[in-house]
């Protein structure tokens, strides 16, 4: 197995101990469903709080949505404000709806306060990380069992040295297959860091710079 699936797999459910910089700054959008595309390359295609991915979903990116931050019915004004926003499941959104979060996780990482343990449950750090376990209810028992399962097979593949071990391994930590092209995309207001797109992870496959599981 090579060093990179590897690396996947060791990192398969572990939040960002730092939160990465936004690379995208779309402006103008008149609905905020069409900041989708970037948020997903933002949060590497999986949700914020469980970190659930679209590849593991049975409808791909459609099982996700755009999150408010600061939720549109308390602070309306920065509805359109992509600073504002962040990338969840739609389950994960559903639940938190529109209760303040302990933290800002458009700017500040979940992995300071919350950690996943090999059981599959999260562990909160201090008062912030329990409620965010609670408000997102990141332990009810069908995710933690989720979790458990996805981390089981990928143990299990991982200590296979089959081909078809490898290659089902390879599949399930794989980007998805429709990364969103930003470069052809035209906010209306422009875009305040255009230095991203070609960062992006299209751009990237297409450059043959960047490995397909993550």
């Amino acid at each position: 197995m090579n060093e990179t699936l590897l690396a996947a797999c060791d990192r398969l459910f572990q939040y960002p101990s730092i939160p990465p910089p936004r690379r995208h700054g779309p402006r103008g959008y008149a609905d905020y469903q069409f900041y989708k595309p970037w948020l997903r390359d933002e949060f590497a295609f999986r949700c914020i709080y469980c970190l659930w991915r679209e590849r593991w979903q049975a409808d791909g990116q459609h099982g996700f949505s755009v999150d408010h931050v600061q939720a549109q019915g308390i602070q309306p004004a920065q509805r359109l404000d992509y600073e504002n926003m962040v990338y969840a499941c739609n389950l994960c959104n559903s639940t938190r709806r529109e209760v303040p979060l302990p933290i800002d996780s458009s700017s500040d990482s979940p992995g300071h306060y919350l950690r996943i343990l090999p059981d599959g449950t999260v562990q909160g750090t201090g008062p912030a990380g329990a409620d965010l376990i609670e408000i997102c209810r990141l332990n009810r028992p069908l995710l933690v069992a989720a979790r458990r399962r996805i981390s089981n097979l990928v143990a299990l593949l991982r200590n296979s040295n089959s081909p078809e071990a490898l290659e089902a391994l390879h599949d399930l930590l794989s980007l998805p297959s429709d990364l969103p092209n930003l470069a052809a995309l035209r906010p209306p207001e422009g875009n305040a860091r255009p230095g991203g797109v070609p960062d992006s992870f299209f751009e990237r496959r297409r450059r043959d710079e960047i490995a397909d599981v993550y």
